[in-house]
């Protein structure tokens, strides 16, 4: 059988196939290195929201280093923040790390907030191009505002001090980032001992600024050799490419919605290919928010919200069944993005983006199920019409044999029937009765004239 007929036949199964393909490739761990004779500095880029492909990428780039001998890895910083689990992974390689690691806030203009400042504090070498920030490391709530929680304040901010005290930097300034909110720029981040060396403008310099420095690594004391070392820009794999793509909290929240949408439309409607897409958007959707011990609940009310709908959307009524089941699967939304204050370190900025996202995307979607409540109570409310179709014309969709079953299209509605005698696609019918959900029809005329009019 040619491929194209196979797929035309079996799309449900292609489109599986596919999805099976695709996740395949990404798990794949290849990555895309120089190769050289040891002496490179590695660059790897942090840019953006901080997320667990965010963690993945730098223990594999750390890595690459290692095996290629690489003398430093130079860690460019712009991101307004981010998962404080994700952060507390990429410090942990930075303080296993034999390869001094150097923190570089980059290029002109960029910020390194929240979880971004504990990564420079926690680097062997922290560095700033000009007209760049630092700071914002309070953690916030949904609304964007400061917690004053002591249990996360206190964790973070001794966090922050010992960093600091580790690399030999000024331990009150990075307790103010934290209990205060901090913002400095890299002229008074130098000034302020909280930077290393002063403000320097790309790549080339800095590796000359940092020629000669001597850091506490995992393995001892380094000299850095940087002036005029080959700088091997490190791309990340393929499989941390799509996670990164799918772990943004915006991009990963619609996601899901929307697959839980098409998965209950489809099995609903008995659309499988829909159900199938469906299946793996919101597969992504929950991998990309990050599924922790805190998602196991949240997982149990978005099955449950499942089972509630597609129990309502196979009995009669828009009624408890569908209001639970919709406040279940909103729920275990909300609870599946994990937004306790603990978990986050963003700026507030950021933060209120992400409150209008999730806004952005579950109006329309709350508008469209009460719109669709109301077509559903409206129709219910309908007083029986059995006794007025009897008698009335209707359209034959498909082709049905005598005694087969089909689609007829009566007022703008499809009805599923069983004629009498054979009818063509097209042809008119009469409906002479009506077998529950199921109607009764027969051509208008018995003749052969309406039938080769219909195959016409």
């Amino acid at each position: 059988m040619p491929v194209s007929r196979w797929i035309l036949d079996k799309p449900s199964t292609f489109l599986v196939l596919t999805a099976l393909l695709v996740l395949l490739a990404v798990a794949l761990p290849f990555t895309l290195t120089s190769a050289g004779g040891g002496g490179e500095v590695y660059l790897l880029t942090i840019d953006g929201t901080i997320t667990p492909a965010t963690a993945i990428y730098v223990e594999e780039g750390f890595r690459a280093a290692r095996e290629a001998g690489a003398s430093a890895i130079i860690l460019t910083l712009n991101t307004p923040g981010g998962l404080v689990d994700s952060m507390l992974k990429i410090l942990d390689q930075i303080e296993l790390s034999p390869i001094p690691v150097v923190a570089y806030v980059y290029p002109r203009g960029a910020r390194a907030w929240s979880a971004g400042t504990y990564i420079l504090m926690g680097s062997h070498v922290a560095a700033m191009a000009p007209h760049t920030l630092i700071g914002s490391c309070q953690p916030v709530d949904f609304t964007g505002q400061p917690i004053e929680d002591p249990k996360h304040l206190n964790a973070l901010k001794v966090l922050m001090r010992e960093k600091a005290e580790e690399r030999g930097r000024n331990e009150t300034a990075a307790e103010m980032f934290v209990t205060e909110n901090l913002n400095l720029g890299a002229d008074e981040a130098y000034e302020l001992g909280v930077v290393d060396i002063p403000p320097v403008d790309g790549i080339e310099e800095l590796l000359s600024a940092i020629d000669g420095l001597t850091v506490n690594t995992s393995t001892g004391q380094v000299t850095l050799e940087t002036e005029g070392a080959l700088v091997v820009e490190y791309s990340p794999s393929l499989r941390v490419m799509f996670l990164n793509a799918i772990s943004d909290p915006n991009i990963a929240y619609m996601l899901m919605t929307v697959g839980m949408l098409a998965l209950i439309f489809g099995l609903a409607s008995a659309i499988y290919p829909s159900a199938v897409v469906g299946a793996i958007m919101a597969i992504l959707g929950i991998i990309g928010l990050g599924a922790t011990p805190l998602s196991i609940g949240s997982m149990a009310l978005i099955a449950l919200g499942i089972i509630l709908l597609l129990v309502e959307a196979l009995t009669p009524g828009f009624g408890l069944f569908g209001v639970s089941g919709v406040i279940s699967l909103a729920l275990g939304g909300i609870l599946m993005i994990t937004l306790e204050p603990s978990r986050w370190a963003v700026s507030p900025e950021w933060m209120g983006a992400f409150v209008w996202a999730i806004v952005g995307i579950t109006v329309p979607i709350a508008a469209l199920a009460v719109f669709m409540a109301y077509k559903v109570i409206k129709i219910r409310r309908k007083k029986p019409v059995v006794g007025v179709l009897i008698g009335e014309e209707a359209e034959a969709i498909e082709d049905m044999s005598e005694g087969g079953e089909g689609y007829v299209r009566f007022q703008g509605e499809l009805w599923i029937a069983r004629s009498l005698k054979p009818v063509k696609a097209g042809c008119k019918v009469r409906i002479v009765g009506k077998e529950g959900p199921k109607l009764v029809v027969e051509p208008v005329t018995s003749g052969g004239e309406e039938l080769e009019q219909g195959s016409a």
